[in-house]
């Protein structure tokens, strides 16, 4: 009788093992995917909250209690060292946040705008909506 010196693996069990390894594939990565886009949101809405805190910071310091009254100058309050030891970063671009001006809602993802009327209230309006009151 011969004896085979068997060493290695068969095709068989190498195509199982790459089959297994698809199947896991193909679960892990939707679920990689949503909570990279779930960690931006949140980011973002964490960085549209902090813009809104500096709002208020701004308002206090200024001597007649007033918001700053368009989008330039809430773009200079986000690069200002008292406000903002760095300026918070869009997470989809990667850049510093812009503030555009207006009161429609915008609809390209870390996108906010700021309105005020009378500088006495202020709106912001931001994409994705972030429960904003």
């Amino acid at each position: 009788m011969k004896r085979r010196n068997m060493k290695g693996f068969t095709l068989v069990e190498l195509l199982i093992v790459l089959l297994i390894l698809g199947i896991l594939i193909g679960l892990a990565v939707p679920r990689y995917l949503e909570a990279v886009e779930s960690s931006k949101t949140k980011t973002y809405c964490g960085n549209v909250r902090t813009i809104m805190s500096a709002l208020e910071t701004y308002r206090m310091n200024s001597n007649e209690l007033k918001y700053p009254a368009d989008a330039t100058a809430v773009q200079g309050l986000l690069t200002n060292p008292q406000y903002f030891s760095r300026p918070p970063v869009n997470p989809w671009t990667g850049t510093t946040m812009t503030v555009g001006s207006g009161t429609a809602i915008p609809t390209t993802k870390g996108s906010i705008n700021y309105y005020t009327a009378d500088q006495t209230q202020y709106t912001i309006t931001a994409s994705p909506d972030c429960g904003l009151q």
